[in-house]
């Protein structure tokens, strides 16, 4: 089991995932991208476990977040059951102590030390509400070449995918107000999106 974590988080980090899964006997499966979200817990049902899922295209940092993130769910669920709120308060302290036990064992880069110490102050439902931890996974995961679209200038021109064009507009909230080339159509686009620069069209 422990060769088997070996293949998606780092060896510092497998014994102690091995050591959960085992003591908590769920299912794991490594799924593929989902644009929907990273990881899952699904209940014990009809007698079969219970059963957690975790993107397989995350990088080591990120796929052990995702899954002390989902067997802090398993721990909740087998302690509480539907008693507890999916990401209240018992959920955050148990998160929270199963990150602080792998930080002990040195299961993370140690770039993300310290982001990692702020996170816990305050978890989030999903890495992807942190702004700070989830760009930093991300330039992890692609190098510095990643651009979000909340870090570009206003006015620069960028692709979404490979082939959509916008440009980028007033921000509204979480969003921004994007204009597509060349159909000048206005989209509002998420400010953690992973975009592709193409020219600041604006002075520095």
């Amino acid at each position: 089991m422990i060769d088997f974590f070996e293949n998606y988080i780092s060896p510092e980090a497998a014994p102690l995932a091995a050591k959960w899964m085992q003591a908590l006997g769920f299912e794991l499966k490594v799924s593929k991208k989902r644009s929907s979200k990273l990881g899952d817990f699904r209940p014990p049902f009809k007698g079969r476990p219970a059963r957690i899922s975790v993107n397989g295209d995350l990088g080591p940092n990120h796929f052990l977040i995702t899954y002390t993130h989902e067997v802090a769910h398993a721990l909740v669920w087998d302690k509480y059951g539907r008693k507890a709120k999916p990401h209240g308060a018992e959920w955050q302290q148990t998160y929270t102590a199963l990150l602080k036990e792998m930080m002990a064992v040195d299961a993370f880069a140690d770039e993300l030390i310290d982001i990692l110490n702020r996170h816990i102050q305050r978890p989030k439902a999903s890495s992807c509400s942190d702004p700070e931890l989830y760009k930093t996974l991300k330039r992890f995961e692609h190098g510095k070449r990643i651009h979000f679209l909340e870090d570009l200038a206003p006015g620069s021109t960028f692709l979404v995918g490979k082939s959509r064009r916008f440009i980028k507009g007033k921000k509204r909230r979480s969003r921004y107000e994007c204009k597509e080339i060349p159909s000048q159509k206005l989209y509002y686009v998420h400010g953690h999106a992973e975009v592709q620069l193409i020219k600041n069209n604006m002075a520095e």
